[in-house]
């Protein structure tokens, strides 16, 4: 019976490392993709003065489709209020780029790419995370 026991312990184990390896690399590579989507807009808008941009609508439309699908998976994860404001940010850009106000349109930008950088940080699995 000792053996079974140990048996069923380990296969615990090995099932809880897994999924904390799954989270880890689903959390590190959506919050990636938001990362690589930010700098391709900043590039983008800091070559124009007019956010009135084909290229620019484009990215920042592919940074918000990626975001809708990394978001629903993230929920499972996390609270989806931790999240949230990311996608309230991605929606503040989308007004300021119909507005065409470039200060806003950065700032927002500026505030999604800080969100990345910290959800980075509790996202992740570190020892601050598990005790």
């Amino acid at each position: 019976m000792k053996i079974f026991s140990r048996i069923v312990i380990f296969l615990i184990f090995v099932l809880l490392v897994l999924f904390c390896v799954l989270e880890e690399r689903l959390a590190t590579s959506a919050l990636q993709t938001l990362q690589d989507d930010c700098a391709r807009i900043e590039q983008l808008s800091l070559q124009k003065d007019n956010l009135h941009n084909i290229g620019l609508t484009l990215a920042v439309d592919t940074l918000e489709y990626n975001w809708t699908v990394n978001e629903s998976n993230l929920c499972y994860l996390v609270n989806h209020k931790s999240i949230q404001e990311v996608g309230v940010e991605i929606s503040k850009l989308k007004v300021y780029q119909s507005e065409n106000d470039i200060k806003e349109f950065r700032a927002s930008l500026e505030a999604v790419k800080f969100y990345a950088h910290s959800y980075k940080h509790f996202m992740g699995a570190n020892l601050h995370n598990v005790i």
